[in-house]
């Protein structure tokens, strides 16, 4: 065993302690009992050697949003998935103990319609909103390290300003004059957020909105303002990348995906409104880069979040696949193209990454 590990520790005597001094900084939390599990199997080895074993035919699908540290602004910590340095590591390290993929060789294994003989874990990078920080820094990494992207685009979002519905919760929240309060729509939640502390209260309030009975976002957010006495999100910075900068990235390499027409949860829309989102996105992305767009990735990707009338939308208005965003992998013949398994990357320490991509590619569970 101590030379297993000493083999396996040669590669990273460096990269652990820079990866590890830039999650801090991020103010990320690596607590909790999968953490500590996911640290056992590193050091003792246990990683290392499920790493040298034949591989599960399998593909697993990392969904990453926001590239930056959390710290830097008010808005929605959760979608920051990595620092620029943990992204390059990450993508650094799936290229040498997994298969990194594009979307085109990806698309038969999820049809079915692979003649591949070769087992393997593949492995699809994706990223869901297209913030400009996908631009400025994910975009250059993927590009350095010869690795394609598939980012999934909301139409209306592309080059605006707009504080879309999570970021202006979570600034709404982090500015709260109240530290105590009830919103009632569309169900009765009770807010604490000196007891509960600012991260718990923020994903209690972010679920409440998710839920498919909230048919109003508008009413949610005004409650919300009011109640918390909250300061309403600046507006006059460009958040989203624009029609350009994706053509470049388009002509690079990267994928272009719908991530619908306004990122609403569509499972709360009538099956009119789905198409309509769904729809209208193919033909602008069409329209301004010239790619087809036939790939999808559900808002917010929550088993509640679409329904199996939905997937038959995704399937009517042309698409070939489609992205939940739940976790899990994604195994040979047992795929469904219009919920395609995506695991969201989000604060994950490089003990735990390096655990989870050999765990999965042995098993075809990204776990713990």
């Amino acid at each position: 065993m101590v030379n297993v590990a000493g083999k396996r520790n040669r590669l990273s005597q460096t990269d652990v302690p820079r990866y590890n001094r830039v999650v801090m900084t991020g103010g990320l939390n690596f607590g909790g009992k999968r953490e500590l599990l996911a640290r056992g199997m590193y050091w003792s080895g246990a990683s290392f050697l499920l790493s040298q074993l034949p591989a599960r035919d399998s593909l697993l699908v990392l969904n990453y949003h926001r590239i930056g540290n959390p710290d830097d602004d008010l808005f929605d910590p959760g979608v920051f998935s990595a620092t620029a340095d943990q992204f390059n590591d990450q993508i650094s390290y799936l290229k040498s103990r997994a298969s990194l993929v594009t979307l085109e060789e990806a698309l038969p294994f999820i049809d079915g319609t692979s003649r591949e003989k070769t087992r393997r874990c593949r492995v699809l990078i994706t990223f869901d909103d297209g913030y400009l920080d996908n631009y400025k820094i994910a975009f250059p990494i993927l590009r350095s390290q010869g690795a394609q992207g598939v980012f999934f685009l909301a139409t209306s979002m592309v080059g605006t300003c707009q504080v879309p519905w999570w970021d202006h919760i979570a600034y709404l929240v982090k500015t709260a004059r109240r530290r105590q309060f009830t919103l009632r729509y569309p169900a009765d939640l009770a807010v604490d957020i000196e007891m509960s502390g600012m991260d718990a209260s923020l994903q209690n309030i972010l679920k409440l909105y998710k839920q498919p009975n909230n048919s109003d976002p508008v009413r949610f957010l005004l409650e919300l303002a009011e109640e918390s006495k909250g300061e309403e999100p600046p507006g006059t910075l460009r958040r989203f990348l624009n029609w350009d900068e994706a053509r470049e990235m388009s002509r690079d390499g990267m994928a272009i995906g719908s991530h619908t027409r306004s990122h609403s949860v569509l499972s709360q829309l009538k099956p009119d409104r789905q198409l309509e989102e769904l729809s209208q996105s193919r033909t602008i992305l069409k329209e301004q880069l010239g790619v087809e767009a036939d790939v999808l990735a559900y808002p917010v990707g929550r088993k509640v979040s679409f329904t199996g009338q939905t997937q038959m939308l995704v399937r009517d208005a042309g698409y070939r696949a489609a992205f939940s965003s739940y976790g899990g992998a994604n195994m040979q013949g047992k795929t469904s193209p219009y919920n395609v398994k995506r695991t969201k990357m989000v604060g994950q320490s490089w003990s735990r990454f390096r655990v989870q991509t050999a765990v999965c590619r042995f098993t075809g569970s990204y776990w713990p």
